[in-house]
């Protein structure tokens, strides 16, 4: 019996590391409307290059889901700030005017990515960067709605691994629906 569940346990754990190795992913897999919520973006290695040499990882972006249209429509994640790291990181913002729900004329500033910065990552090692962030409303009548993240990975000599909405790689998380009754749209 014992030997059965260590063989079983030897198993699992090597399905988990290959599944974790096969693209990023967020830890979470989900976070409620309107909460503050930590989000973990995993990167599971470094680079390979055509002959399958491996290298390691210098920098990472992540893309936040946020556009104007999204702000516009309050579909967007807000009060984004990476949390503590042994990493360089910086946030990427950029203002624009609109009109809130009230009609009145404000600028927001938009973040749009979490640069990772002045690392030298060994290539099996797994990237993983936290950040804080407010998850928007659902849409009247949606009770879940998943967020994209595109992750973008450099290694030496411009190699990149990308993650993306294009090449439907993204990572993503769920946002489901506030079971507060205070919540509410």
């Amino acid at each position: 019996m014992k030997k059965t569940l260590l063989s079983l346990a030897i198993a699992s754990t090597a399905l988990i590391s290959q599944s974790v190795a096969a693209h990023s992913s967020i830890i979470e897999k989900e976070i409620t409307e309107g909460a503050s919520s930590y989000l973990t973006v995993q990167v599971p290695h470094g680079c390979k290059d055509e002959a399958g040499n491996a290298f390691p990882t210098k920098g990472l972006i992540i893309k936040m889901p946020n556009t104007e249209a999204d702000v516009t429509a309050e579909w967007a994640l807000t009060s984004v700030a990476p949390s503590l790291s042994w990493y360089k990181q910086r946030v990427k913002t950029r203002s624009f005017d609109t009109t809130n729900h009230s009609g009145d004329a404000v600028t927001v500033d938009l973040v749009e990515a979490i640069a990772v910065t002045d690392i030298d990552l060994p290539s099996p090692w797994v990237l993983k960067v936290e950040f804080r962030a407010k998850a928007p409303m659902l849409p009247a009548g949606e009770t879940t709605k998943d967020l994209y993240f595109d992750v973008i990975q450099y290694c030496p000599g411009g190699l990149t691994s990308e993650w993306t909405v294009a090449n439907g790689k993204a990572p993503h998380v769920a946002v489901v629906e506030s079971t507060d009754e205070h919540a509410g749209h």
